[in-house]
């Protein structure tokens, strides 16, 4: 074989091994390929078949009764063993129902702020559950706790005047103190303030002295003609009410925590 043929039989041969080769990777290169799809595949199936159910609000709920039952319902049968005693000596006066009322709100507080005191708020806003749905639960527990007692409040109150004439004024003088500490209260917690467990304690506490001085000097406020006032003032703060717990709702299903983070 000449030089020439020599040459030109190894140019061929190398021509058909690159070819080859560059066929060879190419078919490996989609056999990678196919098989990391599947593994990523299988792998994506098995996180979905060990994946944990989401959290229903009813099991979150209980859960959260757990840890905080006790002292929502515990500081709020205090409170009621207290204001029933007051009541008791004040049987002829349900115009100093309203004084006691902003107390209820005082004993749900620690439960309500215990985040914010402990600095607590940025893994609160991390977590699984967010922050409004947090604030959400503990508020179904204080309005359960607060709906008894009130509802043992003006039973005691009717018992002791042997009449049901005044019940729906009963009820008012109940709920309106109530609406508002409670919604001065959520209002400071969206806020987000550190002295918002002060101004909170503080308002109370006020609004407590204020009821037993209208008492005292508008003693009219208490009567039948005036209950319209009372009325007005009870859709008032309702609406507030409610619309700072459809705020609460709407941040819940954006997972989004109920104010913003000291």
């Amino acid at each position: 074989m000449s030089d020439r043929e020599l040459k030109k039989y190894l140019q061929q041969s190398l021509q058909q091994g690159a070819e080859l080769g560059k066929n060879g990777n190419d078919i490996r290169l989609e056999e990678t390929i196919q098989l990391c799809t599947e593994m990523m595949r299988e792998q994506k199936l098995a996180q979905k078949s060990q994946e944990e159910p989401r959290t229903s609000f009813v099991q979150y709920l209980s859960d959260i009764f757990r840890f905080e039952g006790i002292p929502i319902f515990g500081l709020q049968a205090l409170v009621l063993c207290i204001t029933c005693l007051k009541i008791y000596t004040l049987a002829d006066i349900p115009q100093y129902i309203p004084v006691f009322m902003p107390l209820f709100v005082l004993a749900v507080m620690p439960a309500m702020f215990r985040c914010q005191y402990y600095g607590m708020s940025e893994i609160e806003a991390v977590t699984r559950a967010s922050g409004s749905q947090i604030v959400l639960a503990k508020l179904v527990l204080a309005g359960a706790a607060n709906l008894v007692c009130m509802t043992v409040l003006i039973s005691l109150e009717v018992h002791l005047q042997n009449s049901y004439r005044e019940i729906g004024q009963m009820i008012l003088y109940c709920l309106v103190p109530y609406l508002v500490c409670m919604v001065s209260m959520l209002r400071l917690i969206r806020l987000r303030r550190k002295e918002n467990i002060q101004i909170c304690t503080t308002l109370v506490l006020v609004s407590c002295v204020c009821w037993g001085v209208l008492a005292k000097t508008m003693p009219w406020l208490y009567e039948a003609s005036a209950l319209g006032i009372w009325i007005v003032a009870f859709l008032f703060f309702a609406a507030f009410f409610v619309k700072e717990i459809y705020f609460i709702v709407e941040m819940r299903k954006e997972g989004k925590i109920y104010g913003i983070i000291n």
